[in-house]
């Protein structure tokens, strides 16, 4: 058995290890450049493509013996055949997608007449439309006070192309930069100053809303909230200086109820606090016209800014590049509607010559386009350019999930460890928690779609319907009585509680089971409460029908994720605490320590490193996930980042891309499957740098914590 177990880890291990390194040289293999081949067929047809691999495939009989025949003749050569004599057929990039032409095509070596390598054809990675393959003919330099300064030839184009582009470049990048930093936080306030009339004019319109007490009215709840707050257990601790009583459940329910009244005497205040006067026909007016004035102050601005970008355009727009591709006797088009145009050269993200690079300049080029995977935004539907949304997206999602339900397994760990009676109800709920772990994903973002999105996003969107909101003495008759049964059931638990050194009957049982349904009685009333409440009528009213959380975003695949890894916390964190060493919990106790005082300050630190241990998995498990997230947040195109310098700098209600959802898209959704199969490998060897990242600052935290603490569990 120790040698069959040991070669069922060996086998993990190598399956493990040949799976990563075949992601390793895959990714790694995807950004470097490759030739150029012009390729001549038997027809005479021509085109330049860059070899991407090479297969053999399945002929009929005959087809093979007349290549047999062929190759013997010396016709072709013999490499058209493999050694079992299939036929072989070469894949090669072509681009030129705008021209009409296959981005991708297979040639049979049967067909292939030559394959020439010329020196002057180039590689160019556009903005639109991928990459085009061709020969540089001419740079085109447009003035508009005199005749267009044209040079021709190859090697001149090509070195007034080396010239020219950075300074393209730059322009458009400026461009760029004014549309993100200057236009698009005026298209923002813009958006604010429509909010700001749209929602006074629905307060205008509201009358469902009481308009609040009068002042002294108002000012006597609050003194008398107050009062309530602070005078009787100030009487009561007085009292019991002076004659000595003893604790009782009256004096406690007494304190109780007075803490009680006293806070929904601050809830009647608040809701009802004196409210300004609804505003008039007059006053919407004014307001309209200030924000009129302040729409004016921002369209100068943003004109300003439109005619620096309309400037830069146009001198963008004299620097023409002319690059014919070779067989289809056509140009590299600015747009596909205008084939005749040149392409413009700030069109051109890189260019470079395949057949005359160095080993050096093959480096640059590689180190350089993994820059650009790095720092860039996708474009062409992610089949280039780069993947910072979505590195930044699966990063920042990672760490919200994390702090979500580190804290939320730890309390359930230790209520079912350390204050849940040990019985059916806990060995049901330890059993309900294992079952979830087994649940699948989908089922998970299915729940959060319904559940966060649409109830708890609309809810802070628009709060309760119109339809289930009460009319206001109606819904206080709620509140009150929702009060009296909290008062109920605090006296249930009070009588329940069994005294020292006398044994628990069943009195007391039924007594706390009494409190245990008045307690559940008193949330769902508070649920009513929320639900049917007419004080609240979201945050996001203005923005309506557009909603703001009432949609998929950021906040609500974090929620998703942290209940999908939720088992996980919660089986780490309670083996954790059970590892913890009895005799340091009796020593705790021995010294006078309560049992809250213990768990904070001997079994938690103890148990740190389970619960790290927990996290680490449920990070892991949490950054790969993809189906919850194709429902509840993640998205094929969202360029804009969650983090802004705007107020509230973190954008929860914002959508977001991430690796799982990326990878997914790139292989299943990409319009063009071959272009997207390198960048498939690249980005899964990336999501696992990162989650191995991650992993990594978990496990060194873990490390200190349990040097620190002198523990060796987990």
């Amino acid at each position: 058995m120790v040698w069959l177990m040991g070669g069922a880890l060996i086998l993990n291990v190598v399956m493990i290890v040949a799976l990563v390194a075949l992601i390793g040289v895959r990714g790694l293999d995807a950004f470097w450049p490759r030739p150029l081949d012009l390729v001549t067929l038997e027809t005479g047809e021509q085109f330049l493509g860059m070899p991407v691999r090479e297969e053999t495939y399945d002929a009929p009989i005959d087809r093979r013996r007349e290549l047999e025949a062929q190759i013997a003749a010396g016709e072709i050569s013999k490499d058209a055949l493999d050694d079992d004599g299939r036929p072989v057929r070469r894949l090669y990039r072509t681009g030129n997608r705008d021209l009409g032409q296959e981005p991708f095509r297979w040639v049979t070596l049967a067909q292939l007449q030559a394959a020439e390598r010329p020196k002057d054809a180039v590689f160019v990675e556009r903005m639109e439309w991928g990459v085009f393959l061709g020969v540089p003919e001419a740079l085109v330099v447009e003035n508009q006070d005199a005749d267009a300064d044209i040079t021709e030839g190859a090697d001149a184009a090509w070195a007034a192309i080396e010239t020219h582009l950075p300074d393209a470049i730059d322009r458009r990048e400026r461009i760029r930069k004014l549309q993100r930093s200057k236009i698009g936080p005026i298209n923002g306030e813009m958006s604010h100053l429509r909010e700001r009339l749209t929602q006074a004019q629905i307060e205008m319109a509201r009358t469902t809303v009481s308009r609040g007490l009068s002042k002294p009215l108002w000012f006597g709840v609050i003194v008398l909230a107050v009062v309530l707050m602070i005078l009787p257990p100030a009487l009561w601790r007085h009292r019991q200086a002076e004659s000595r009583a003893a604790e009782s459940p009256l004096r406690t329910l007494i304190l109780r109820g007075c803490t009680l009244l006293a806070i929904g005497l601050a809830l009647v205040a608040w809701l009802e606090r004196p409210r300004p006067a609804p505003l008039t026909t007059q006053a919407l007016e004014t307001l309209k016209a200030e924000i009129d004035q302040e729409q004016a102050d921002l369209d100068l601005s943003y004109q300003e800014f439109t005619a620096d970008i309309a400037d830069i355009r146009d001198l963008d727009n004299q620097f023409r590049v002319v690059i014919r591709a070779p067989g289809l006797d056509r140009i590299a088009p600015e747009r596909q509607t205008t084939p005749d145009t040149p392409l413009r050269l700030s069109q051109i993200v890189r260019i470079f010559k395949p057949n005359t690079l160095s080993t050096r300049q093959k480096i640059g080029i590689y180190l350089d386009r993994w820059r650009e995977f790095l720092t860039d935004d996708p474009r062409e539907a992610n089949t280039e350019g780069g993947i910072f949304p979505v590195i930044f997206g699966t990063v920042l999602l990672t760490i919200l999930l994390s702090i979500i339900v580190v804290p939320l397994g730890v309390l359930a760990a230790l209520y079912l460890r350390e204050y849940a009676k040990q019985g059916f109800v806990t060995s049901v709920l330890r059993i309900a928690v294992n079952n979830l772990a087994g649940v699948p994903s989908i089922v998970y973002g299915v729940f959060g779609l319904g559940f966060f999105c649409y109830t708890l996003g609309g809810y802070i969107d628009a709060g309760p319907s119109q339809a289930t909101q009460l009319p206001l003495f109606r819904w206080w008759f709620l509140v009150a009585a929702g009060m009296a049964v909290v008062i109920i059931a605090t006296a249930f638990g009070l009588l329940g509680v069994r005294k020292p050194g006398q044994p628990d009957n069943t009195r007391t049982k039924a007594l706390r089971n009494l409190a245990a349904f008045t307690w559940i009685t008193a949330f769902a009333l508070l649920a009513g409460l929320l639900v049917t409440t007419p004080y609240f009528h979201g945050f996001f009213e203005a923005r309506l029908p557009d909603p703001t959380f009432g949609k998929r975003g950021l906040l609500w695949a974090s929620l998703t994720l942290a209940l999908l890894t939720l088992p996980v916390v919660i089986v780490s964190t309670e083996e954790a605490i059970a590892a913890v060493q009895p005799s340091l919990r009796e020593g705790s106790y021995g010294c006078g320590a309560s049992k809250w005082q213990t768990i904070r300050r001997v079994v938690l630190p103890g148990a740190a490193p389970g619960i790290l241990t927990g996290m680490i998995l449920a990070m892991a498990r949490g950054a790969g996930e993809v189906a919850p997230l194709m429902l509840v947040g993640a998205l094929k195109w969202a360029p804009e980042l969650p983090i802004s310098t705007s107020a509230p700098f973190l954008h929860l209600d914002r959508s977001f891309m991430h690796m799982g959802f990326h990878i997914y898209d790139l292989g299943f959704q990409s319009p063009d499957s071959e272009a997207a199969r390198p960048l498939v490998w690249a980005s899964t060897l990336l999501l696992l740098a990162v989650i191995l990242l991650l992993n990594l600052v978990a496990i060194t935290l873990r490390a200190h914590v349990r040097k620190k603490m002198g523990t060796s569990h987990f």
